[in-house]
């Protein structure tokens, strides 16, 4: 890790732990957004009906609904960007950096959301229905005015547009309104929404002590919310045309993994608008626990593979165009960055950048071969790759001669467009060269 001290999370790697961290947060905050205005919607509809069975059920389960996945939403939230700075620090300091004052207007929100989500959820008739209710919007918009500010930083990471480093103060726009801000903003509305419905259907299926009525009004709510998840096949249209020629190759049929990802995302979200149109249509509020459950899977499955789809079609980078996965620059910008350039680290090293990689009070002439070759793949590789565990380099580099590892090093980028080019001198390669071929020893294992 250029600068900063390795962090090695064994078999899991760096890069699986923030996907694990990060699935499981962005599922959480997405359908709080979601079921903040889903309970806003139905709380003022039970409002303006004087229907009380309503209001005493979103009473009994607003605690469930709202509350508890904040919590959950909030530490995972610390949680993904506290593993993101551990794995990869030099991305972070320049996210934080171009966005210190966006990051203090989030926070702003955030105080807002808690004192507004606690207070709703715990002075129920204590205040006037209509006041009320007021609060559940107030939370609704905060929640997703946090979803707008959060969201321009994740695209900027993928479309920086007319960015350059660092544009600040005014601006700042060119980061945060980049190509991609729009279309995929909706699309995360869309999906928080749909979120929404998915649990509230799940809810009403294994609630069971409840009227016809009330559970017929939230269901068509429901339903309503998932409605507008056909519009992330057309937004997903959008975003493609903003990427870049090589992300758009990726989806085009240069990169499989992501192609499947995208077909069954895509297909996923076909299959929630057509249950979800299907039962409006024959007013069919009716549900069974193994169709909450496929629910839940179609809602993980075309959510989850959007979210690969957007990290995959980043590769190389860690923000496009400026920054790669190793944590150097790209060499248009070796005026700015004079820690770890490409042009520097292939002059001087990436170890020179990166002496924490070293054996601690080593330099790189007082280890072997071995040693240094294992430092260079922990500066430049281990980001991504593990030794034996998620995507693993042992594997992948088995049966492979010193001749063939070396060649490949030498034209990584040219091998696999998903991967940065090499970030250290010739010295460097055929120290990671010997360390690469010395896994295929099984009694080091």
């Amino acid at each position: 890790m250029v600068e900063y001290p390795i962090f090695d999370v064994p078999v899991l790697g760096g890069s699986l732990l923030i996907a694990t961290v990060a699935i499981f947060h962005v599922f959480i905050s997405h359908f709080s957004i979601g079921a903040g205005f889903l309970l806003a919607t139905a709380e003022r509809r039970a409002i303006k009906n004087n229907d009380n069975d309503t209001l005493s059920f979103l009473k009994k389960y607003v605690f469930l609904v709202l509350l508890v996945p904040y919590v959950l939403g909030t530490v995972s939230g610390v949680g993904i960007w506290f593993t993101i700075a551990l794995v990869n620090p030099r991305a972070i300091s320049i996210l934080i950096h171009q966005f210190v004052w966006d990051w203090a207007i989030e926070w702003v929100l955030f105080i807002v959301e808690v004192v507004s989500i606690f207070v709703y959820v715990f002075r129920w008739d204590k205040m006037s229905a209509k006041a009320h209710n007021r609060l559940g919007w107030i939370f609704a918009f905060c929640s997703l005015a946090t979803l707008l500010v959060i969201n321009g930083i994740l695209t900027f990471m993928l479309t920086p547009g007319q960015w350059q480093p660092f544009d600040a103060g005014v601006l700042n726009y060119k980061a945060l309104l980049n190509p991609t801000y729009l279309p995929t903003t909706l699309a995360r509305i869309t999906v928080s929404l749909a979120l929404a419905g998915v649990g509230a259907v799940v809810l009403m299926t294994f609630v069971r002590k409840t009227s016809d009525h009330v559970r017929k009004r939230i269901i068509a709510l429901a339903y309503k919310f998932m409605l507008p998840a056909i519009l992330c096949i057309p937004l997903g249209g959008w975003v493609y045309t903003q990427l870049s020629e090589r992300a758009q190759t990726f989806l085009a049929g240069g990169a499989a993994p992501m192609v499947l990802f995208l077909m069954f995302g895509m297909i996923s979200f076909l299959i929630l608008f057509l249950a979800a149109a299907v039962s409006l249509i024959r007013k069919d509020f009716s549900t069974s626990s193994l169709g909450a459950i496929l629910l839940c899977l179609l809602a993980f499955v075309s959510f989850g593979s959007m979210e690969f789809v957007r990290e995959g079609t980043r590769k190389p980078y860690v923000i496009e165009g400026f920054m790669y996965s190793t944590g150097v620059t790209v060499p248009a910008y070796k005026d700015l960055d004079h820690h770890a350039n490409l042009l520097q680290t292939n002059q001087s090293g990436i170890l020179s950048a990166a002496p924490w990689a070293l054996p601690s009070g080593k330099s790189k002439t007082e280890v072997d071969s071995l040693t240094l070759g294992q430092a260079i793949f922990n500066a430049s590789c281990l980001r991504c790759h593990s030794v034996d565990g998620y995507n693993a380099i042992r594997p992948l580099v088995k049966g492979w001669s010193a001749q063939t590892l070396r060649e490949s090093l030498d034209h990584l980028d040219e091998i696999k467009s998903s991967m940065p080019p090499f970030p250290g001198t010739d010295e460097e390669k055929e120290a990671l060269m010997t360390y690469l071929h010395s896994l295929q020893d099984e009694s080091k294992k």
